[in-house]
Order: C-alpha cells, then structure tokens, then sequence
C-alpha cells in the first residue's frame, strides 16, 4: 500500500439511524465517534493531505478497546458496520466519496487489555 494512517479512535460500528418527522439523525455512542472522529482524522492526514481522486484499494484494521470482561474471541459487532463508520468519517477527507473504494481488506480485533482502541488504513490509489 502507499500510505498507511493510524487513527487513535476507538472504533465504533456504525448504528441505524433514528427517524423522526424532522429527518433521521443518530444518537449514543456512535454519534460521539462521529463527532470525535473529525477532530483526530483531520491532525492524522495532516494540512497537506489532498482528498484522493482516483479508484482505491483500502487495508483496515479494526482495534477495539477490550471490555474488562468478555467471553468472545472477537469484537461481536459486524465487521461491516466498523468500515461504514470509519469510512463515513473519511469522507471528504482521506478520499473525496467513499464510492472511489472498489477493493477493502479488513480485519477487527480486541486490543490488548487496558489499551485504547484504534484502526489502521492502508491506502493505494489504483
């Protein structure tokens, strides 16, 4: 891959989103990742970093915070619905539209106990 970004986030999967005769809008902890997320993509790409234009081939790693106890081997929350997030919030950022992205790899995973989450995305414009 051509780049590779590690966003210091833990990953949250991405939620149904709540509707009213107002419109649809998201609530609990999938609405604070999108908002938290903003701030931390923008310091990881950088002021330099122009949105990609062409085809890509995405790599993501999928860390998420370990709860304090767990029976399951891996995060229970469809894999999925991380990449829907995460790529929601790169949006306009890492690469102009999310339709760009023709090839995903991905994997999720617990972190090690007592250490934050985070994911991982390797980039290459094809």
């Amino acid at each position: 891959m051509d780049n590779e970004f590690v966003f210091n986030i833990n990953p949250i999967a991405a939620s149904r989103p709540r509707i009213s005769r107002w419109g649809a809008y998201y609530t609990g902890a999938y609405k604070k990742f999108r908002v938290d997320a903003v701030d931390i993509v923008e310091s990881t790409l950088g002021v330099g970093w122009i949105p990609l234009e062409g085809f890509v081939h995405v790599g993501v790693e999928v860390v998420v915070k370990q709860p304090k106890k767990t029976k399951l081997e891996y995060p229970k929350a469809d894999i999925d619905n991380y990449l829907k997030a995460i790529f929601d919030c790169l949006n306009g950022k890492l690469w102009i539209d999310d339709k760009q992205v023709i090839l995903v790899t991905a994997t999720k995973a617990w972190n090690k106990p007592n250490e934050e989450g985070y994911f991982l995305i390797s980039i290459k414009e094809i």
